[in-house]
């Protein structure tokens, strides 16, 4: 009986010990922090940071990630969206698009006792399902209708994305919630409007292309220009050439008769014409004596 009783007293003992040591500590996990609180007395203390904390068996301690935490919004399950939670948001020009969401955030720690009285205790898990994710659509909204269709679904999709998330950032600041990422992962335009933005692209490639052609064409025609600019250039140096020769063989020939003009003397001249004389002698009527004129 003795034996028995020392059993039960330390049976009871270790289930006393085991009880105090679950009510009188908590793990905060890593990338956490916990806020501790009383009914009588509210927010107790400092933040917990990540570890093994002793506490009052009456405190509650209520957890944050302080940590990036990823989140969705998505048509499909994902992490974080475990039904269709696709939205539609508007755009400038009238239309209506449905899109997905990704997200991340995180819990400023230097804020958390401030985040804890706002959100009435409720934990970061709670804050994001019923808080979050339904402003994260409001503020998407916000700034896509400033956009329009073709500008969200076509080559501004990464400026909206980063007025998304300027936006987002300073509507959750003041409630302690750091917004890591925006991203609308799917963009879904109903038939009609996605024939519409295709006809546009199609006619803006033919538009690029015939641009391209006419480009392509103008600058054939700059070289056809410069090749005959080239054809006619070279012809009139040809010509020019030409010219020259002739005037340079012109004075050639007129500085020849020159000095052969200034080289023809009286003497000269008289022997050329002896030489050049065959022996006959002049008949003259009249006079029975002939005339010979050497001069």
């Amino acid at each position: 009986m003795n034996k028995f009783k020392i059993g039960t007293t330390m049976l009871t003992g270790l289930v006393v010990a085991g009880g105090l040591f679950v009510t009188c500590t908590v793990r905060i996990d890593p990338g956490y922090a916990g806020i501790q609180y009383s009914l009588n007395n509210g927010i107790q203390g400092e933040v917990l940071n990540q570890g093994l904390h002793l506490k009052s068996p009456f405190m509650k301690v209520t957890s944050y990630s302080v940590a990036t935490t990823q989140g969705n919004l998505s048509k499909d399950q994902k992490e974080g969206s475990k039904d269709d939670d696709s939205f539609m948001i508007a755009t400038s020009d009238g239309k209506t698009v449905e899109v997905d969401l990704e997200y991340s955030y995180h819990f400023n720690v230097e804020d958390l006792p401030a985040t804890f009285t706002q959100f009435k205790g409720q934990s970061g898990e709670e804050i994001e399902t019923t808080f979050m994710r339904g402003k994260l659509k409001t503020y998407a909204n916000d700034v896509s209708s400033k956009f329009s269709v073709l500008d969200i679904y076509g080559e501004k999709r990464t400026e909206l994305n980063a007025a998304i998330l300027e936006y987002a950032r300073e509507k959750f600041a003041e409630f302690g919630i750091i917004i890591d990422s925006i991203n609308l992962s799917r963009i879904e335009l109903d038939d009609q409007t996605a024939k519409a933005i295709q006809d546009k692209i199609n006619k803006q490639q033919e538009l690029e292309s015939l641009k391209v052609e006419a480009q392509k064409a103008e600058v054939e025609a700059e070289k056809l220009l410069v090749q005959k600019q080239a054809d006619a250039d070279a012809k009139i140096l040809e010509a020019e050439a030409e010219a020259e020769a002739i005037r340079i063989k012109a004075e050639a020939e007129a500085e020849a008769n020159r000095l052969i003009s200034e080289s023809l003397t009286n003497e000269l001249l008289q022997l050329e014409q002896i030489n050049k004389w065959n022996g006959d002698v002049p008949q003259v009527q009249g006079d029975s004596t002939p005339i010979i004129d050497l001069k």
